[in-house]
């Protein structure tokens, strides 16, 4: 099992700002299924904090979300990406 994430969201929430949102995309690199998931992280939590320590927050927060949604795809079968023979 190959679980792969990605931050591919990285912005300021709400108006006026008040929380970090930090999509994660979720990919399972052996059968091809995908996902993704906003973690929301307050914004007074990533007082002085880098960009990284934010994600790790926001990861850490939504963790048992993530790894749900983890554990679906790879569950889930698969025929993207397996090769096809016409049976005619």
């Amino acid at each position: 099992m190959s679980i792969q994430y990605k931050v591919v969201r990285y912005e300021l929430g709400g108006n006026p700002p008040d929380e970090y949102i930090v999509g994660f995309h979720i990919e399972n690199s052996d059968n091809g299924q995908m996902a993704y998931h906003d973690a929301k992280l307050p914004l007074v939590s990533g007082v002085d904090k880098t960009q990284s320590e934010i994600c790790n927050l926001a990861f850490s927060g939504a963790y048992d979300k993530i790894i749900n949604i983890s554990g679906k795809l790879v569950s889930q079968p698969t025929i993207v990406g397996a090769q096809y023979i016409p049976n005619m």
